[in-house]
């Protein structure tokens, strides 16, 4: 009896090996499908967290506003008075037009006396942002610094 030479699916051993067994493939199979689903789940969270992140910026957001229009209003600083200023310091550096823009007021800065009081606003022109800061002038009145 004359032992047949190895082919190409058997090892020296006479073994076939794992990567084309049945069990191979399988195996294979399961190990493809698991990191399918893990990167799946991964995108997924990915763009989950990305959803909420814009939310919860925007709340942010608005509670820094308005805890600073509370400080301004505390103050004795007057919320419209300022909001007109920073419209018409936007509008003279061609900003946009005040009908086309987002205006939020996100810090104020109480200095004693008047000189050195600031007013911090964001502009939001589209999808661009600017930041404007008020100073009030000796009188009283709001200027872009």
């Amino acid at each position: 009896m004359t032992v047949a030479p190895p082919t190409a699916l058997t090892d020296p051993t006479g073994h076939v090996p794992l990567a084309v067994s049945v069990v191979g493939v399988v195996l294979l199979v399961i190990i493809a499908v698991v990191a399918l689903l893990a990167l799946t789940g991964f995108l997924a969270a990915r763009r989950r967290d990305e959803s909420q992140r814009a939310g919860t910026d925007e709340r942010i957001r608005a509670a820094n506003s308005a805890l600073a229009a509370a400080h301004a209003a505390d103050e004795g600083w007057d919320p419209v008075v300022m909001r007109a200023a920073a419209l018409e310091a936007a509008r003279s550096r061609g900003i946009a037009a005040p009908s086309a823009v987002g205006l939020s007021l996100v810090s104020v800065d109480d200095q004693p006396g008047v000189d050195d009081d600031r007013a911090t606003f964001v502009v939001a022109d589209g999808e661009r942002t600017h930041e404007i800061v008020l100073g009030r002038s000796a009188d009283g009145a709001w200027l872009p610094v």
